[in-house]
């Protein structure tokens, strides 16, 4: 249960921000784009700048900051959502006049925000699928008091549209958030890369420019786990039992940074020279992930890849955060939880496809999705 001083604070905290919010009488025509996830959301920050570069604003979390100052570069106004000050100065007046606010995730000071009848707040979410259960479908949100619960439906309650891949999503959202859902079948923005032939032949060029183009290419990506956790995995072992066919890359959640067993290996590349992952999946014959959102964009950007899941801890896991339903059965590969399993899978010769896979959770996706975007924005300008 949650400490009542902890509580307390929460509740100080949203009344100064509902209390700055209300002081905010004018509209302005400014778009907020509230960061907190860099790699999927450049994509669109990249369009919505191109095409609307004197009203984007950007409010950051600290693990954004690097790109939002790419951006003051460029002429935009930044904010730190992480300095406190700052939020109810210059963050709440802004965002409680604005017409238009995304967001990449869950912001808790949106529940203290009183917004007009006419602002839109759009939910893109940072992943097109969803594997690990979220908002009140999680398993630890069951441990929590009312009057968090009540919070966290405040924060879901000012979302008005929600960007989707599928029905699959907006089912789910439809669930952990217990909200009816408003979608915008556009699709999740950063697949357009991999509809692009020329974008997908520069990735690939990179790739190997880097690495070498002789060589079958494993990426291992891990989900990030809220409890430090070695992996169970011996790399050596691993890379002994592939042989110098394969070379085997790990690359880790960018909020973990537990792992030095890894990234002190020296057969693993855990280097990418600044490319980030979806430069990255054209290029890998087999992805490793587990809970991870990972494969939902791997399988449109090497459809003729394979994916393995390395669940060691599914039963843990699926107690302390929860599991989508059904994942055993739509998983689009293999599910295993021993070393000796994984390697025996990777050495499997498969022709798995993902055209099923795609059907249920990419249905929306035709590659054009920032264009959706963009003239559902224009829209919303024109009236």
């Amino acid at each position: 249960m949650s400490n009542p001083l902890v509580l307390a604070s929460k509740e100080i905290y949203l009344k100064l921000v509902h209390r700055a919010s209300r002081k905010v009488k004018k509209e302005n025509n400014k778009i907020v784009f509230l960061l907190s996830f860099s790699t999927s959301s450049r994509y669109t920050l990249q369009l919505l700048y191109e095409n609307f570069p004197d009203q984007l604003v950007i409010c950051y979390t600290s693990d954004s900051k690097m790109t939002a100052t790419d951006y003051k570069r460029k002429g935009c106004s930044i904010f730190d959502m992480d300095d406190f000050s700052t939020l109810l100065k210059k963050i709440v007046p802004i965002v409680s006049g604005s017409r238009l606010i995304f967001c990449d995730n869950y912001f808790a000071f949106l529940a203290g925000v009183s917004f007009s009848l006419h602002t839109k707040v759009v939910q893109l979410w940072h992943a097109n699928g969803a594997i690990k259960a979220f908002g009140f479908e999680a398993k630890y949100t069951e441990n929590v008091t009312k009057t968090d619960k009540k919070r966290y439906m405040s924060v879901y309650d000012k979302f008005t549209h929600y960007v989707v891949s599928s029905r699959k999503m907006t089912n789910i959202f439809a669930k952990n958030y217990q909200q009816k859902i408003n979608e915008l079948p556009f699709g999740y923005i950063p697949t357009d890369l991999f509809f692009d032939q020329n974008w997908v032949d520069k990735a690939k060029k990179c790739f190997y420019s880097y690495y070498p183009d002789n060589k079958k290419t494993m990426l291992y990506v891990p989900t990030y786990r809220e409890k430090a956790k070695k992996i169970p995995l011996d790399f050596s072992n691993l890379q002994r039992q592939l042989g110098n066919e394969w070379q085997i890359m790990v690359k880790l959640h960018p909020h973990d940074k537990d792992h030095d067993e890894i990234i002190n290996e020296p057969n693993i590349i855990t280097d990418f020279y600044n490319l980030d992952l979806v430069q990255l999946l054209p290029s890998v014959d087999c992805l490793i992930t587990d809970y991870s959102s990972v494969p939902f964009e791997y399988s449109l950007a090497n459809p003729k890849g394979k994916i393995i899941f390395f669940c060691f801890d599914y039963e843990e896991y699926n107690r302390e955060v929860g599991i989508e339903k059904g994942f055993t059965e739509w998983a689009p590969g293999e599910i295993v939880q021993t070393e000796e399993a994984l390697i025996s899978a990777i050495k499997k010769p498969t022709n798995q496809g993902f055209s099923q896979f795609n059907q249920l959770w990419n249905e929306y996706v035709n590659g054009d999705a920032g264009q959706k975007l963009l003239k559902w924005v224009n829209k919303i300008y024109e009236n």
